[in-house]
């Protein structure tokens, strides 16, 4: 009996942290009941957290300004040779052709901190690209695709998406494009080489698959190459993605200046659902605008 109980007793420890144990007193025999949810019920978790914060505080109506002439611009162009991977088309087709070249030659490191001040990606490309021992995290990536889209005349903007949770510490960083095809912003996360689309097909801005995954509307990631004739497939391959980008699709942050390097204030699209901590706020007509030469 004693050497029944300290088995019981040990598989407690070993799996306290994910489940529990049932066993009948009778005959010893034991059960294992796992914690972990499946994917589905974490996604259903996630959507519900999103739609109970789907409106927003009335924020400032700020016209969000681009640098297209930075004199080192041309540098970035000629030294990666951005015209020719960015190829032809829309600014949407260029801007995917680009990510899909940076993505896999830029290395993750959530801990990187060697950074100058102003964000520069020249100094950036310089210290990570093809480099395995030099990975950057994701506000990085996003900051050097957001100066090779500007340098190339397309509307960019980098953004953070982030989590609900105050004990989350982990957000993420990605970038919106403007196409004038689609007259849209559309959202790129070059850390995950996707964008996003609907039952339509059509590219979506952060805002849009916020307000699909709050409805629980369908949306999937897709990534360059990927065939769009069997969606529901691609969302099943993607989950992961989903899941991650809903679990940060709480509250969104914008600057008002894009350019070269980063600008100082952050604004916050922030739900009414969430106390008024950030002192800058920013309207959802703000960052649903077309840029204003694009009107």
């Amino acid at each position: 009996m004693k050497k029944n109980l300290l088995i019981i007793f040990l598989l407690i420890l070993l799996t306290g942290a994910v489940g529990y144990i049932i066993f009948s007193s009778s005959d010893n025999n034991f059960e294992y009941v796992s914690y972990v949810q499946e994917k589905e019920e974490v996604y259903n978790m996630e959507c519900g957290i999103i739609k109970n914060a789907d409106t927003f505080h009335t924020g400032n109506n700020e016209q969000i300004t681009y640098v297209f002439d930075d004199p080192k611009y041309t540098e970035l162009i000629e030294k990666y040779e951005l015209e020719s991977i960015a190829g032809t088309g829309s600014e949407f087709d260029k801007a995917v052709n680009l990510m899909d070249y940076f993505s896999p030659r830029l290395m993750h490191n959530g801990n990187f901190s060697e950074y100058t001040a102003d964000m520069d990606a020249l100094y950036l490309l310089d210290y990570a690209l093809g480099d395995q021992k030099h990975g950057i995290h994701c506000r990085a990536k996003a900051q050097i695709m957001n100066e090779e889209y500007l340098a190339l005349g397309i509307y960019s903007r980098k953004m953070w998406i982030n989590p609900l949770s105050e004990y989350d510490n982990e957000c993420h960083v990605v970038n919106e494009i403007w196409d004038s095809n689609y007259k849209k912003w559309i959202m790129l996360d070059t850390t995950n080489n996707i964008y996003w689309v609907g039952t339509d097909k059509i590219p979506l801005s952060a805002i849009e698959v916020r307000e699909k995954l709050a409805a629980q509307e369908f949306v999937t990631p897709v990534m360059p190459g990927e065939k769009l004739d069997n969606l529901e497939k691609l969302r099943d391959e993607h989950m992961d993605l989903i899941l991650y980008t809903a679990k940060n699709m709480a509250y969104l942050q914008y600057f008002t200046h894009y350019g070269r390097g980063e600008d100082k204030i952050v604004y916050a699209l922030l739900p009414e659902t969430m106390e008024l901590t950030d002192r800058y706020l920013i309207s959802v007509d703000s960052i649903t605008a077309p840029p204003v030469s694009a009107e």
